[in-house]
């Protein structure tokens, strides 16, 4: 009996869950999307049932696109109940690298608060005085900011856990030469924290630096497929390395269970280097791990996120089942394209990863598929994973008659590829499926997206004028797919004799979107007169060059082919010739061509080809488009596509 109240006793002491004890109410501080054991540690806070996770706030760089990866991640795994608050960022704009790409969307659900990370917690705090466990996995400015703006609320924290620091032993098991990156990236807030008198429970370097995850370990947990691992897949994936080591997850272990670890009374204290000192004969201010059972600790955490693991879903019925078409010549309209040469459009590819190495003949980048769930949030399944590649083309063109999207591919593992569509006009997606597809070479494809129907074959076909965002290429989990040149386009006109263009370099229509966001230039965008529809870009003066003038600028720099020409729609007036000229700012060089005997006060089209001497060269890099007036003149221009002529059949 003794015994048994002894263990109690202890088991109290260090604030281990014994049966038939409530919940551990926990706020996660997290710097998730640098590295990826912050996502191995709040899968195991959701797989714990010792634990409420009652918050999550983010902390560090792009603490709001932090935010948007904790979303998603509670979101996808059932957890929407679970707010999350950002700190503050020291970004300007979401970083789209690595892990952010996961918190881009879909969320399926709800986003962060619109709090602060230091209001949310003094918030909870307050409305729950002592019972709350802050769990600190990241640098400590949020929890600092919080004491030093509101030291009130100290007694209010049951107390802190935190990873940080390395006391006798640091990075790569050796004596700690250099401070602990949690605690380096901002000391000043360390040391309030280690100071604040707040009860400390610290995992640092000790106890956690030796926990590399072997891909065994791996494999059981992604093998798993619960809708809390998934994610961690997902994010693991676009970590994009191979060994993960298990730092944080030790502090979410130390907040109910510390029979793992070697715990020890200790002084600690940061100094300005921002190393953690072991102060000898000062007054404990914290408990701290100094050691682990290492072979223990990694095989009780695969356990614990495998032990939800159920029978796996059932094969996923292909549907809407459709063959390839002909692309045709020279399209009517290009409404959008990536050929992923450059970082151009990198912030719309909303899902997959640079490929250099396996690329088709003529290319030197593609798009690596990733996993993801499905975009479809209406139809589509959010515990099933893909391989994806998903590219969104700002800013919502609307589609013409015959809507086609061609597109290379490599396949490995999947003989089946879903290609689909989310309709900005009505709401929902489109998808078809393209089936017994060859593997392990590079393919060309072309699908008519009129045969495209929602997963259920209702929403009928694509019409004319609705827009459409996100281009969406499916395949299995365990497949490889690498897409390239995707070409969302009208088809060509009957008596189209001109091919199909080998590249695409620009694409200009101007129907949607703003003059200078996604149309950056020197132009006005204009409506078309009845009968004609939506808008076009007309001239405007130039006070420099005392003329009229329209000047394109492509977003970049786009590498130039062997030959380049250009396609436009045009109505001049006052004149019936004017000069479009290829530039680059930075070279300073142009590339002109001057156009004569053209109609007048009517829309027609042109074309242009730029010859020797007046062609850029094959790798030249241009920036701008231009269109140079003489005075007096008045041009409108529409469906600009600059391109590299393809082979004639």
């Amino acid at each position: 009996m003794r015994i048994a109240l002894c263990v109690v006793l202890m088991l109290n002491l260090v604030g281990l869950e014994v049966a038939g004890a409530e919940k551990i109410p926990v706020l996660f501080d997290t710097d998730i999307g640098t590295d990826i054991d912050d996502a191995f540690a709040l899968a195991l806070i959701l797989s714990s049932p010792e634990l409420e996770l009652k918050g999550v706030t983010t902390v560090s760089g792009d603490a709001g696109g932090r935010a948007m990866i904790c979303c998603r991640f509670l979101n996808l795994a059932g957890r929407k109940d679970v707010p999350v608050a950002a700190g503050k960022s020291s970004h300007t704009n979401s970083a789209i690298e690595g892990q952010y790409q996961y918190g881009r969307r879909p969320n399926w659900g709800k986003g962060p608060v619109k709090e602060s990370a230091v209001d949310f917690l003094y918030g909870r705090l307050k409305a729950d005085p002592g019972k709350l466990t802050l769990l600190s996995v990241g640098d400590l400015t949020n929890v600092g900011q919080l004491i030093t703006e509101h030291p009130d609320c100290k007694p209010w924290i049951k107390r802190i856990v935190m990873m940080g620091g390395a006391v006798r032993v640091g990075y790569n098991a050796k004596p700690p030469a250099e401070a602990e990156w949690n605690i380096k990236s901002d000391i000043k807030n360390a040391q309030v924290v280690f100071a604040s008198g707040v009860p400390l429970t610290v995992a640092p370097l000790d106890s956690t630096t030796m926990l590399q995850m072997d891909e065994t370990m791996r494999q059981k947990i992604f093998g798993a497929a619960t809708p809390v691992t998934n994610q961690v897949w997902q994010l693991y994936q676009l970590w994009d390395k191979p060994t993960p080591t298990l730092f944080d997850p030790v502090a979410v272990m130390l907040c109910f269970d510390q029979s793992l670890c070697t715990m020890e009374d200790l002084c600690l204290e940061v100094d300005d280097a921002g190393l953690t000192k072991e102060v000898k004969g000062g007054k404990p201010n914290a408990q701290v791990a100094t050691s682990i059972q290492r072979d223990e600790f990694l095989k009780w955490y695969v356990n614990r996120l495998t032990a939800a693991s159920g029978k796996p879903l059932a094969k996923e019925r292909l549907r809407n089942v459709s063959k390839p078409v002909a692309r045709g010549g020279l399209p009517n309209r290009v409404h959008a394209f990536e050929d992923f040469e450059t970082d151009i459009e990198r912030r719309w590819w909303l899902v997959g990863k640079l490929e250099t190495k396996n690329v088709p003949p003529g290319s030197s980048r593609a798009c690596r598929g990733v996993l993801s769930v499905d975009f479809d949030d209406q139809q589509g399944s959010a515990n099933r994973l893909y391989t994806a590649v998903i590219f969104n083309p700002v800013p919502g063109p609307p589609m013409g008659k015959n809507p086609r999207i061609s597109f290379r591919y490599w396949l490995k593992g999947a003989a089946d590829l879903r290609v689909q569509l989310y309709s900005l006009s009505n709401g929902y997606h489109r998808q078809l499926t393209l089936t017994g597809l060859p593997q392990e070479k590079w393919e060309s494809a072309t699908v008519d997206m009129t045969a495209a129907r929602r997963p259920d074959g209702s929403g009928g076909p694509l019409s004319e004028d609705e827009r459409i965002d996100d281009i969406q290429f499916y395949t299995d989990p365990s497949a490889e797919l690498i897409i390239d040149d995707i070409v969302l386009y009208d088809a060509a006109q009957e008596t189209e004799k001109r091919p199909f263009p080998e590249r695409v370099h620009y694409t200009g229509w101007f129907d949607t979107g703003a003059q200078g966001r996604e149309w950056p230039g020197d132009f006005a965008i204009v409506p078309k007169e009845k009968p004609l529809t939506w808008k076009a870009a007309k001239s405007v003066d130039n006070v420099a060059i005392g003329a009229p003038w329209i000047r394109l600028h492509l977003r970049g720099e786009r590498i130039m082919g062997e030959t380049t020409q250009a396609t436009f729609r045009y109505k001049l007036s006052g004149a019936d010739a004017f000069k479009v000229v290829l530039v680059n700012r930075t070279q300073k060089r142009e590339n002109a061509v001057q156009l004569k005997g053209l109609k007048q006060d009517e829309w027609a089209e042109a074309s242009v080809e730029f010859k020797e001497g007046d062609a850029p060269k094959k790798g030249d890099k241009v920036d701008e488009i231009l269109f140079l007036l003489p005075k007096g003149a008045e041009l409108i221009v529409d469906d600009v596509l600059l391109f590299a002529p393809g082979p004639h059949d």
